[in-house]
């Protein structure tokens, strides 16, 4: 692979000990691009630039020629007025499977500035029954998911103390379309590392009449350790108490991220933050850069910030009660993008960070781990969902599907599930004898003839100055005989992105379903993948099939009235005078899905300025499980239900009247709904389709004879 590198470094030969010949690329740079052998008498390399790469390459015995060599990162450290870290790399040759990492090892060596930061560490993947994200520093404790949110506010003792951090509204952040990570400080200071003054510099020196380069460094930067500031605590020891309890009820396993594209964002706090409010993950962003993580999870990144950006920092981004000084430091966020750009993840906020520090992430294994190769098929996964044999995840014979995501390791929980939206199919050609070149991938919606997927394929490959951008690998209408679309299978091939390179196809099934003529957008769309060798020839066991349940017409639903029982239907607007505080009041609506595919439906009310009212009277229905049914359609269930679908809900407020002492308040009847889809990685979310306004009017007193 490739290691990326930002800015100014000096790149020298530190070791070798390997008996085929090594040399190193620099590539991307603005200066000092070149090929160099790969000995302890090659001069130290300057090389500056925006983005650039180092890769180490051998010299096989045999035809093979140069070839790319394994590499790591290791050692990262500050020595002096520099950052120095090692890249050690395996060319594979001795005795097999060797992994000595020593066969040509490089010294990379960043002069420090008071005007640069450099961030580095080791990426995990956690998986398990994690509460929380299980490496975040100390004061920090981090929930990451809405399925952590959701599994906490089960826990009475825990719903108070995030209640009281995020307000009584904290449970609709699990149901919500974006979800940032919760933020809760015990009360301390967090995170180490070294802040410099003045600045390092580096300079060629050509000598002799054979014109040797050295490097002639001038040691102006001092290094210190950071000062910390304390953060203050929104838990108390009690709280804090409570959070280690429900900590030890579960247990957290990880792994290394390797090959996985880093953003690095700089963050702005909410006036609301600013003044100790909970992070809330809505400030602005600047992109600072990229990086990638080598196959070990390690990675470092560079970036520099100006005067005015950190005059700016100071001035706009102290806390209430902060140190200005140190506030001028760079609040960090971590992403995960995707080969769309689509974050996959993003980190919590590293507040303040000094110029040279250590960063280790602990990140949702369900969100980016890679997929592996289970064997016992070639389909392995669609999104996140596995479809090899296992005891968490079964796709039905009707294509519909059911995931536990703590048995299974990785998905959305859906119980019975259609497919809808975009999705990957991952799938893995390893366990052929014969290598597999190109693959194909047909398929059938409903009972229709088959067809060749022709779609686009591309996905994030490392490129030469350590970045990844998208390449495509298919479908290509000139390898096989008749022309049809085919893949490459990427498997093979070096320096793809972990998430990528078992991934088959990605595709908008709503697509697939246009193609043909169905009356509506729900159907059966089978799927059969082949491979074949470098000379066209189909691979005997390399075929398989799978068969999803597609339904893209989502559930719809609306609110009929909001009457006072027993009165007519008002046209327009509606003002309704109530007979008591307390009246009910008859809401007519309905929640349709003829095929089956509605996971929930519910009423909520909304009193004036965003207020939300609890109401009584049965204002909900949910999918009750595939035990009872495989299918729900919605109100057309509910006992007393109409003609058309709907019933009559007489509500009225759980906790004291519509209006208490006001005279006058609009109300806004709501109506959501949640489809019982999934794209494998995701389940759907919960949707508004429908709010009735009323003004609500106290009853008129009896006017005095």
């Amino acid at each position: 692979m490739t290691i990326g590198l930002q800015g100014t470094w000096s790149v020298s030969v530190k070791s070798k000990d390997a008996s085929w010949a090594q040399r190193f690329v620099i590539a991307g740079a603005d200066s000092g691009n070149g090929t160099y052998a790969g000995s302890t008498a090659t001069p130290a390399v300057l090389a500056s630039g925006a983005q650039w790469g180092v890769t180490i390459e051998h010299d096989p015995s045999g035809p093979a020629s140069w070839g790319p060599s394994r590499m790591r990162l290791t050692n990262p450290r500050v020595d002096g007025a520099f950052f120095k870290v090692d890249m050690e790399s395996d060319d594979g040759g001795g005795l097999a499977g060797d992994e000595d990492f020593n066969d040509l090892v490089l010294t990379a060596a960043k002069p420090l500035s008071a005007s640069e930061w450099i961030v580095y560490g080791k990426v995990k993947t956690y998986s398990g029954l994690c509460l929380f994200n299980p490496c975040f520093p100390f004061p920090w404790v981090v929930i990451d998911t809405p399925l952590q949110l959701r599994d906490l506010l089960r826990y009475d003792e825990v719903r108070d103390v995030l209640e009281r951090a995020y307000g009584p509204g904290v449970a609709s952040r699990a149901n919500g379309d974006r979800f940032t990570p919760m933020m809760l400080s015990r009360g301390g200071s967090s995170g180490g590392g070294f802040q410099v003054k003045g600045a390092t510099e580096v300079e060629r020196k050509t000598t002799g009449r054979s014109k040797t380069v050295t490097l002639e460094a001038t040691e102006k930067a001092t290094v210190s350790l950071a000062d910390r500031f304390d953060y203050p605590a929104n838990l108390s020891i009690a709280d804090a108490a409570i959070f280690d309890r429900v900590r030890l009820l579960r247990h957290c396993s990880s792994e290394v991220l390797g090959n996985a594209m880093m953003r690095f964002a700089e963050y702005d706090r909410t006036d609301d933050e600013l003044g100790g409010g909970a992070y809330s993950g809505f400030g602005d962003r600047e992109i600072l850069g990229s990086a990638a993580t080598d196959e070990f999870g390690n990675y470092v990144f560079s970036f520099t910030r100006s005067i005015s950006d950190l005059i700016d920092e100071s001035n706009q981004d102290t806390p209430t009660g902060g140190d200005p000084v140190l506030s001028a430091n760079p609040d960090l966020l971590i992403q995960f993008p995707d080969d769309e750009g689509v974050i996959g993840y993003e980190t919590a906020p590293y507040y303040d960070i000094p110029n040279v520090r250590e960063i280790n992430l602990c990140i949702r294994g369900d969100l980016l781990a890679p997929k592996a190769c289970q064997g016992g098929r070639v389909f392995q996964y669609v999104g996140d969902i596995p479809v090899v044999p296992n005891p968490g995840s079964m796709l039905h014979t009707d294509g519909t599907i059911t995931n536990v995501q703590s048995l299974s390791g990785s998905g959305p929980n859906v119980d019975r599930a259609a497919w809808a939206g975009t999705i990957d199919i991952f799938g893995c050609f390893e366990s052929s004898q014969t290598p597999v070149t190109h693959y194909t991938v047909r398929y059938r919606v409903g009972t229709g003839s088959w067809e060749y997927l022709g779609v686009d394929a591309s996905g994030l490959r490392q490129q030469g100055n350590g970045l990844y951008t998208l390449e495509s690998y298919g479908p290509d209408t000139t390898v096989l005989a008749g022309a049809v679309p085919a893949y490459r299978n990427i498997e093979l091939e070096p320096n793809w992105s972990t998430e990528v390179e078992h991934r088959k196809a990605r595709l908008r099934l709503i697509d697939l379903l246009n193609t043909v003529a169905l009356a509506r957008r729900v159907g059966d769309v089978a799927f059969i993948i082949r491979g074949y060798d470098a000379s066209g020839n189909y691979v005997p066991g390399t075929y398989d099939y799978i068969k999803l349940h597609v339904d893209e017409e989502r559930a719809t639903g609306d609110i009929a009235s909001v009457l006072v029982p027993g009165e007519t239907d008002f046209e327009g607007c509606a003002l309704i005078e109530l007979p008591s505080d307390t009246s009910p009041l008859a809401v007519k609506l309905r929640a349709l899905d003829p095929d089956g595919f509605l996971n929930s439906w519910s009423l909520r009310a909304v009193k004036g300025s965003n207020q939300a009212v609890s109401l009584s009277g049965g204002t909900s229905g949910a999918f009750p499980g595939e035990i009872v049914d495989d299918r729900y359609t919605g109100t057309s269930e509910r006992t007393g239900h109409d003609i058309d679908g709907y019933i009559t809900l007489n509500v009225a407020p759980t906790v004291g009247g519509w209006l208490g002492d006001e005279e006058f308040c609009a109300y806004s009847f709501e109506l959501y709904l949640q489809d019982h889809t999934t794209n494998g990685v995701t389940a759907a979310g919960s949707r508004k389709v429908h709010d009735e306004v009323v003004g609500l009017k106290a009853p008129t007193a009896p006017s005095t004879p």
